[in-house]
């Protein structure tokens, strides 16, 4: 990565590092990113449109007001990243540690998580529509303000999380969640 570069399209980036650093306005089109580590980074109006990243670590880093589209994060670290005034749009998060996240005041689109952990994360003041979180951990989510209607939750688990009653009309549990 070149911390000047503002653009970066078709391409295969690996084993970079980028943590701590300050990059507004970043855009990455039609690429790959693998092992490479963003954590502590202000990625303020990120645009990820058609992006793989395969354990790239985002820990605690920015992402205010960006969007990211058709994009896959695999096997990644999300713990601590703020996800505000954002757009998601046919995203999956498969394998990643997301804990301690807060999405607010975003719209999220055909998102889909599997496999991964959302322990102790905010949604907040957000709407969703065709989300899905397969065997993903949503123990002690907090959800405030984002109507859960058709989100499908039956496939994971969690023993408490806290959502109004209000905001959960229409979501889909198993039975044993219920």
């Amino acid at each position: 990565f070149d911390e000047d570069e503002e653009l970066i399209e078709s391409a295969e980036i690996h084993d970079s590092s980028l943590s701590n650093q300050v990059l507004e306005r970043f855009a990455v089109y039609a690429s790959r990113i693998k092992d490479c580590d963003f954590s502590n980074s202000d990625l303020g109006r990120v645009d990820f449109t058609d992006v793989i990243f395969e354990n790239c670590d985002f820990s605690n880093a920015n992402m205010d007001h960006g969007s990211i589209h058709r994009a896959i994060f695999k096997n990644c670290r999300l713990t601590g990243t703020r996800f505000n005034y954002m757009r998601f749009g046919n995203v999956l998060f498969d394998e990643v540690k997301a804990d301690f996240i807060s999405v607010t005041h975003s719209k999220i689109t055909n998102f889909k998580t599997q496999k991964s952990s959302l322990e102790n994360a905010e949604l907040f003041s957000s709407k969703l529509k065709q989300v899905v979180f397969d065997k993903t951990n949503l123990e002690h989510l907090s959800v405030y303000q984002t109507a859960l209607k058709d989100c499908d939750l039956s496939q994971s688990y969690f023993e408490s999380f806290v959502v109004n009653q209000e905001d959960l009309f229409g979501c889909i549990v198993s039975r044993d969640q219920a």
